[in-house]
């Protein structure tokens, strides 16, 4: 079948084509020379040294621009939040295999994400979307502050690979309203580099390993005059841990900017996407401990895979007005087809489009600080849906042809006025509409369609302790309309559900010193009408109900230390560092007095995770080194299957090492080692309503002992 045909072929003679650009500007530093700049965070009178987020490994600083801010200056941006942030800049994984968002989330306290096959990833944010078993829901993903979502709210995060990002952004909760995220779990923003602020011109990563992995990256970043040129794309190539689990693809991202003034920037940005991923299906508990390599069997005979082709183009314009505040506008456009031959064979298709607009103005309002943001946007997409019995992978009879279209308008409001010098009051507001129409060509043909809309507050407090210490605040509302996944259920008929609502309590601090960095949140959510998937059956879409009054409630905690500034410098050699890294997150969620659960356990979540590593640095002569981190992740146990909560999942210790060595200037060998121990444990898996009355076929198993290496040339 063409469409299905492998994409590995012409990766090299692509890749290539990234060489013969003109000529870079650049530093012997590695920055850019000539037309950066510079931007104020805080006007000067105001102007602070504090940056909480910045934590204790030093990161290489590089000039950003008015479209793309740095990530020093992202991480003093984002430290005005009243409420939890994170930032993950690309240097935090490169010594890593990153093949999916797993690799690079797994010291973000609170973001829950673990692989299910591939680059598919189940991805929650407090419980955001967790029963879903697929795909994701009630995260707001965006690329350089750009929407990235479908127009009905769901997303496929495998379209962003996490090579190609200069770093990641992560607000949590209602601490997304900065781009207008009205969903429980927030918002996660892709930084993409620009010329200005890429690692060397040329770039080649060449990486391989267990499971038949390589994969080969390349990027090239050019400055001419006054417009600047980035384009990376990964060749990717796995066979997999378990039967069945092949993966090829190729992921191209580029975006070209040009600078009219100081104070005005365009950038037009290019995403293209070639996903071939065959699907193992997910098996019974014990098989997935006994043979974890094995697929489903009904895997094997429908061919089950999951296939994407899309474009994406989009624009972002950052003007500088007098007053020093900041105007931003643009849009996008793209197109998407997903071939998924699963129980059912599902073919759908279809564009999607969006404007966006963003005022910030930082100031002083009656002579005291205030950082006022006001924004919205319009996305619109329609998808062509057609399910056909599955033939072994191939199309059989039709049985349902649907439209699914969908419109959404949000407007947002957030302000921060700093009543004390160093305490900040943080009031919001979002309004959102959504539309959805559902028209069946199937006999019988019909429509059906549902308005959505809400009024979202929020209300904060910033207080800046001392230095770079922080406490804070806040109570949010969130509101979700379902998606098409949840009104269509994968039948190809309509059922007709409430959105989600809920209003989520957080306090937290954060802080820096010379050896300790932290970031503690506390939050509680009160959820009504949550989204509760559960899977009826191996490999068939899950159906969904909205749930009476949920809670979901925890911690996100993570601590840095510097263990040689706290008394072991004399032991370690001068100017090497030992820095134990540690991020905790706990998880309760569950159902408050319902009518068939009581107040049992949400399935999906375990309770407790805990990541660390002890990481060494060692300096050498002509500014190259070397570092290790021997790494553990502890899951105490897995949480429950069912809501019932008749079927706990076992818990699970892996330990993994991964570092680094620089050959020589602009050349870096890395070795990253996972699970030494072959422990075998349960990744993830999907809700299920009883394990005593239903198929439990629903587990995905941890990838067993694993070794990937790679090399790294910058010039």
């Amino acid at each position: 079948m063409k469409f299905r045909a492998s994409p590995m072929r012409s990766t090299a003679a692509v890749l290539c084509a990234f060489l013969p650009l003109s000529s870079p500007v650049f530093a012997e530093d590695g920055e850019t020379e000539g037309n950066v700049l510079e931007i104020t965070i805080y006007p000067k009178k105001f102007e602070r040294e504090t940056n909480p987020l910045s934590g204790l490994p030093a990161l290489p600083e590089r000039p950003g621009t008015l479209t793309v801010p740095s990530v020093a200056q992202t991480q003093r941006d984002m430290s005005r939040t009243p409420g939890a942030v994170s930032v993950v800049p690309t240097a935090k994984y490169q010594d890593t295999y990153a093949h999916n968002i797993e690799d690079v989330m797994d010291f973000t306290p609170g973001v829950f994400a673990r692989k299910r096959y591939g680059a598919e990833v189940r991805l929650s944010v407090r419980g955001s979307g967790l029963s879903r078993g697929f795909h994701m829901r009630g995260l707001e993903l965006l690329q350089d502050g750009i929407p990235f979502n479908l127009a009905d709210g769901s997303a496929d995060f495998q379209e962003v690979d996490p090579l190609i990002a200069q770093h990641i952004e992560v607000y949590k909760g209602g601490n997304g309203l900065r781009f207008g995220s009205s969903s429980l779990g927030g918002a996660i923003n892709f930084v993409m580099p620009t010329a200005y602020s890429a690692d060397a011109p040329n770039l080649v990563r060449l990486e391989g390993g267990s499971f038949g992995s390589y994969r080969v990256h390349m990027q090239a970043a050019r400055v001419i005059e006054n417009t600047d040129v980035f384009a990376a794309m990964s060749g990717n190539h796995v066979d997999g841990y378990r039967d069945h689990e092949k993966e090829e693809s190729i992921r191209f991202s580029g975006n070209i900017g040009h600078r009219f003034s100081d104070r005005a920037e365009t950038r037009f940005y290019l995403l293209s996407n070639i996903v071939d991923q065959e699907l193992p299906g997910t098996i019974t508990l014990q098989q997935a401990l006994d043979t974890p390599e094995m697929a489903a069997p009904n895997a094997l005979t429908g061919h089950h895979q999951r296939n994407v082709r899309s474009v994406r183009i989009a624009n972002k314009t950052a003007i500088k007005l007098d007053d020093g505040a900041v105007f931003e506008f643009g849009g996008y456009a793209g197109y998407k087809r997903l071939f998924h031959p699963i129980s059912i064979l599902i073919d759908q298709r279809g564009p999607v489009a969006g404007l966006f607009t963003r005022y910030r103005d930082e100031g002083s309002l009656a002579g005291h600080r205030n950082i006022l943001t006001i924004g919205g946007d319009l996305s619109w997409g329609e998808v062509e849906a057609k399910v056909f019995v599955n033939n072994g992978g191939s199309r059989g009879a039709l049985t349902s042809n649907a439209l699914q279209s969908s419109t959404n308008l949000r407007a947002y409001v957030e302000n921060q006025f700093y009543a004390l010098q160093d305490v900040a009051l943080v009031t919001g507001l979002q309004a959102t509409h959504s539309y959805r129409k559902f028209t069946s060509y199937s006999h019988p043909a019909r429509s059906d369609a549902t308005d959505f809309s809400s009024l979202s507050p929020k209300a904060g407090i910033l207080w800046d302790v001392r230095g770079n210490a922080q406490l804070f605040a806040n109570v949010t509302r969130s509101y979700e309309p379902p998606t098409f996944s949840e009104l269509t259920q994968g039948t190809g008929q309509y059922v007709p559900l409430d959105p989600q609502r809920a209003v989520t309590y957080e306090v937290g601090t954060r802080g820096a010193t010379g050896s300790i960095a932290w970031d503690i949140a506390l939050y509680r959510a009160v959820l009504r009408g949550e989204l509760v998937n559960f899977t009826t059956g191996g490999g068939i879409p899950a159906a969904t109900f909205n749930a009476d009054k949920t809670i979901h409630q925890g911690i996100e905690a993570s601590l840095t230390l510097d263990l040689g500034a706290q008394g072991l410098d004399a032991a370690l050699p001068e100017g090497s560092r030992l820095l134990l890294e540690q991020a905790y997150t706990y998880s309760d969620f569950h159902f408050e007095g319902d009518a068939i659960y009581g107040d049992n356990k949400i399935a999906g979540m375990p309770p407790h995770i805990y990541v660390a590593a002890l990481r060494y640095r060692a300096p050498a002569p002509n500014g190259l080194g070397w570092d290790i981190a021997p790494k553990i992740e502890w899951v105490k146990d897995g949480g429950y299957a069912d809501y019932a909560n008749t079927l706990k999942v076992p818990g699970y210790a892996t330990l993994g090492i991964d570092g680094g060595v620089d050959l020589s200037k602009g050349v870096r060998l890395f070795v990253d080692a996972r699970n030494l121990t072959d422990k075998r444990y349960i990744s993830t898996y999907s809700a299920i309503t009883d394990a005593t009355a239903v198929a439990t076929n629903v587990f995905y198993p941890g990838e067993g002992r694993s070794v990937f290496a790679g090399i790294r040339v910058a010039f």
